[in-house]
């Protein structure tokens, strides 16, 4: 009996906090092997780039959370830099290669999106092309992006998205009484 009204208080704790708006992204990446850098400075590189995937898909979905309910986001990222290059270690570690970031190594990411409503009527949709080459203006990135193999991915599409969807993930947040 105490399990269930312990469920039954998370289910309507979970319902009273959920936020009203609740879009959705789908994204699909397009000729991977063709990106300019998308690739592991050791390890299995299918593996390494199914993780990334997986991890901007999920950066991608988190970020259209805030579109309004029923917006859809769909992607299709035709090309990745990841920030840094990749340099020969020449023996000096168990890895034949390590990432070297530069301030000339700035992430840059191609793709295409359409934001649609509930209805599938097209709201928004545009060709991108990002860069972010002021990436390492941020003092505390270099520690944060110790714990966050794309931290300076998503800090770029992060900010390109409130940029892009303002309006959008403003008319989606409740209105705030004086």
């Amino acid at each position: 009996m105490r399990t269930l009204s312990m469920t039954a208080l998370a289910l309507v704790s979970a319902m009273l906090f959920t936020p009203a708006h609740a879009g959705e992204a789908k994204v699909n990446f397009e000729k991977v092997d063709d990106y300019t850098d998308f690739e592991p400075a050791n390890g299995l590189e299918e593996r390494y780039q199914k993780r990334l995937m997986e991890e901007l898909t999920g950066y991608f979905n988190e970020l259209s959370a805030d579109l309004p309910d029923g917006q859809t986001l769909a992607v299709t990222v035709t090309d990745i830099d990841l920030t840094g290059r990749l340099e020969p270690t020449f023996g000096e570690s168990t890895s034949n290669f390590i990432r070297v970031v530069r301030s000339i190594d700035f992430p840059t990411m191609d793709f295409n999106y359409s934001l649609t409503d509930s209805n599938g009527s097209v709201i928004k949709q545009e060709d991108v092309e990002l860069k972010d080459m002021s990436f390492d203006f941020d003092t505390m990135a270099t520690k944060r992006s110790r714990s966050d193999d794309l931290y300076y991915e998503k800090k770029m599409l992060k900010d390109w998205f409130r940029k892009t969807f303002s309006e959008h993930v403003a008319s989606s947040q409740p209105a705030e009484s004086a």
